[in-house]
């Protein structure tokens, strides 16, 4: 067997309502229905969804208290007022503050811009800003992206005389700010029809009230921050992504033309190139110092000083980079330290670790260990903790985190991420409410991440106009998931290691009349985990792989599972144990022969073993041995009767490898001499009286054309059943011995089990060894393998004699 990775799960649907949506906007039946999926209940929504248009776009002023900032914005215009526009360090408040200084510097406004430092300021709003902005001359501050939670800053504001405009879109707390107007499309009451929208989406509405009209010109910077700060790619946020990627691939704006250009982009722009290319790199600038770069890139109309800018967050994304490997490492250390303590939720501090990247850090440890995590950065002079969280899918970070409001004075978030800041001593006791919330919360299988597929195809229902009607539901991202399908039962046709370092799989599969290609990316050793005639499920996105001008289908693999026992043949003289280094040894158990230096390595090391010598004298421990999931053969059984003792024991397996070789059976012959060639010897013998071993071996050979050690065989055997005796070097033949079969020899016995042990385990084909397995255990996990068998059996004359074993 091969476990996937994940839980594989396809939603119900109303298959009614997916024909009707498939009849009335003519697509195929698989779009239909991954349209109801998405939520798509009516033919209008799936024309708006397939086919975004910007005048679908809500109106602005339904946003509760978008009329008093537009009058108050337009006031200080008038007025000649200096407009501060306070936003965040990360992509969205980058994104969203360049586009209101376009916007501002549009209306010919003297505006500036403020984002804190993360390491001195931290996350929102804070005082100290205010008061400098004040003794600056400003008038009016307009944040973006920020300050839903900033109560006591509001507060601080209004004594100063600032007037403050907030536009945010994080979860509001149960008191809002008194500030001059607050836009928040989740503010209780508001009545904007759609809620999701990312900080830039908030401030996009603004620019659009305020200039009267759609500003297409600034839609890129609105399709960065929405993708890269990963809210929903539905209703208005579909919308804004798909034009404003359009706008992107136009490369007109400098700065991120430049910035397209360092990230080796050269032609279309997709939603994954924003998410993992363009997003980060904006990131570094605020996770490792000042956000102030970040957003003169995106502002500046001078190509020197763009490309500047855009090779130094560059530099600076790498630095990231290995910082978060760095920490990821001490932070994998530290719950490894004690890991039934963080069983349930991660918590983890440490002395030094960067606030810029523990987000990432965090969100790598979800991926290793798949449960709620807090990463924390500790300030021992302040007695502080300060970091980001990031959590599964049946867990609900922010409800947690607002039950342990006792512990925690200042956080923010939503369902999947939070940032957050304690005193130190209260990081135990927080850490405790958490897990016993998880307890409540949370079942077993919650804690196994789950994949959700859109449909199971077969490979011949892969064809391109399909795939290309796929593509109208792009771009993909958090509420429109890239289409994952599942293709079950594919025999694998080939496999290829590709990459510098063989990193990368491609596959060719196939059913009956079909093949596909299929690409694994940093899947190397996949290939190790596959054996011959297994049966692959196969989860993946379909896409169209353009090569010398032509089209063709392509799968890019997510997931692999095959859902059978699998037999690998490592057969050889070189035995491999490191191969198995990396595997889970609590599911490996080692078979062997007692005394070897192979039993001796194993049992230093640690492994489970049993030993053929213990199974003879019935000291295997049945129940520890059938927990095995993984059974290796290091050396084969000394007789079949034994390995057919033992197999019992394997049927719950779900891999054998076998790693025996011939040089095993060196003290053997490779085959037992023939009933004629024993007469041949006798006639031979007979007509002497006496020999002398030394003299007359050679001799002895040469007549009767048998090798030595067959003669030697046939010698021992002979005096075993009494018809010569053998004195030192002097051989003396019976006359008229007793009749006797060569069974009785002990030496003609042993040889004739280890040759049955040879020819069946050792000198076997692949095949042949599959089908005396298979035939001898009523395995559990048999399912597809028996299938291929039976296929390949029948289509093999050379095989006709075993017979059919199922």
């Amino acid at each position: 067997m091969l476990h996937a990775k994940t839980r594989w799960h396809k939603a119900e649907i109303d298959e009614t309502l997916a024909a009707r949506l498939a009849a009335d906007c003519e697509v195929d039946p698989l779009i239909a229905r991954m349209l109801v999926r998405r939520g798509i209940a009516d033919s209008e929504a799936a024309k708006r969804f397939l086919k975004p248009k910007l005048e679908d776009l809500h109106d602005p002023f339904l946003l509760d208290g978008m009329a008093e900032a537009v009058a108050r914005i337009r006031q200080a215009l008038t007025n000649k007022e200096k407009i501060l526009i306070y936003g965040d360090y990360d992509a969205d408040g980058v994104s969203s503050t360049s586009l209101l200084l376009f916007v501002m510097k549009t209306l010919q406004a003297e505006v500036d811009y403020y984002i804190p430092n993360r390491f001195r300021e931290g996350y929102g709003i804070n005082k100290e800003a205010l008061v400098l902005a004040k003794e600056r001359g400003f008038g009016l501050v307009v944040s973006v992206d920020t300050g839903i939670s900033a109560v006591a800053e509001a507060e601080a504001a209004k004594e100063l005389g600032l007037d403050l405009i907030i536009t945010d879109h994080h979860e509001p707390p149960e008191q809002l700010p008194d500030a001059y107007a607050v836009i928040n499309p989740k503010k209780p009451g508001c009545p904007y029809p759609f809620k999701m929208l990312a900080g830039v989406g908030v401030a996009f509405k603004l620019a659009t009230a305020l200039l009267g009209r759609i500003p297409e010109e600034w839609l890129e910077l609105v399709a960065l921050g929405t993708i890269a700060d990963l809210v929903p790619l539905t209703d208005e946020n579909r919308i804004l992504a798909a034009f404003g990627l359009k706008r992107m691939e136009q490369r007109k704006l400098i700065g991120l033309r430049a910035l397209l250009e360092v990230a080796g982009i050269e032609r279309e722009v997709t939603a994954g190139h924003v998410g993992f290319a363009i997003g980060p790199r904006i990131n570094a600038s605020g996770r490792l110092g000042s956000a102030d770069a970040a957003v003169r890139l995106l502002t500046t109309e001078n190509e020197e000083e763009a490309r500047r800018l855009a090779e130094e967050l560059d530099e600076m994304n790498r630095e990231r980079q290995e910082l978060v490997e760095e920490m990821t490492q001490e932070a994998i250390a530290e719950v490894e330290r004690d890991k039934d303590q963080h069983q349930h939720v991660i918590v983890i501090a440490k002395k030094g670790w960067n606030v810029g990247v523990v987000g990432i850090v965090a969100s790598r440890l979800v991926e290793k260990y798949y449960r709620p995590v807090i990463v924390l950065s500790i300030d021992e002079e302040k007695g502080m903790a300060k970091g980001s969280a990031r959590s599964i899918a049946a867990f609900h970070l922010y409800q947690a985190l607002a039950e342990c409001r006792e512990w925690l004075p200042h956080f923010g978030g939503h369902a999947m991420a939070a940032g957050m800041t304690l005193p130190l001593e209260n990081i135990p006791a927080l850490h405790q409410k958490l897990s016993q919330l998880a307890q409540q919360w949370l079942t077993e299988e919650d804690y196994v991440p789950q994949t959700v597929l859109e449909d199971e195809l077969s490979l011949g229902q892969i064809q391109l106009p399909l795939i290309d009607q796929i593509e109208a539901l792009a771009p993909y991202g958090m509420g429109n998931p890239t289409p994952l399908f599942a293709l079950n039962n594919l025999k694998l046709s080939r496999l290829q290691l590709m990459g510098r370092s063989n990193e990368h799989v491609k596959m060719i599969v196939q059913d009956e009349a079909h093949l596909l290609e299929a690409v694994a990316f940093r899947a190397g050793g996949m290939e190790r985990e596959i054996a011959p005639y297994a049966r692959l499920h196969v989860l993946g996105e379909l896409q169209v792989n353009e090569w010398n001008g032509k089209r063709s289908p392509q799968l890019i693999v997510r997931d692999v599972a095959i859902p059978h026992l699998q037999i690998f043949d490592w057969r050889s003289n070189r035995k491999q144990l490191d191969r198995f280094s990396e595997m889970d040894t609590d599911q490996c158990l080692f078979v062997c022969s007692a005394g070897t230096e192979d039993e001796t390595l194993l049992r230093q090391s640690k492994y489970k073993v049993a030993s053929w010598e213990e199974l003879e004298r019935d000291q295997w421990d049945e129940a520890e041995i059938k927990q095995a999931k993984h059974v290796v053969w290091v050396q084969a059984p000394p007789t079949m009767s034994l390995c057919k003792k033992g197999l019992p024991f394997f049927a719950d397996a779900e891999r054998f490898y076998l790693l025996f070789g011939d040089k095993e059976f060196d003290d053997m012959l490779v085959k037992t001499p023939t009933r004629e060639e024993f007469k041949k010897l006798y006639r031979v013998l007979a007509g002497k009286e006496k020999l002398s071993l030394s003299k007359h071996f050679s001799s002895l050979a040469r007549v009767t054309g048998l090798q030595k050690r067959a003669l030697s065989f046939m010698i021992q055997v002979f005096a075993e059943c009494g018809f010569i005796s053998i004195d030192q070097d002097e051989i003396k033949i019976h006359r008229n011995p007793n009749k006797k079969p060569l069974t009785e020899s002990a030496h003609y016995q042993k040889q004739m089990e280890r040759e049955e042990v040879f020819r069946t385990l050792v000198y076997s084909t692949y095949l042949e060894l599959c089908q005396f397995l298979v035939s001898t255990i009523a395995f559990t996990h048999i399912g597809g393998l028996a299938n291929e068998l039976q296929r390949e059996n029948s289509s093999d004359s050379r095989l006709s004699a075993t017979g059919d074993p199922f």
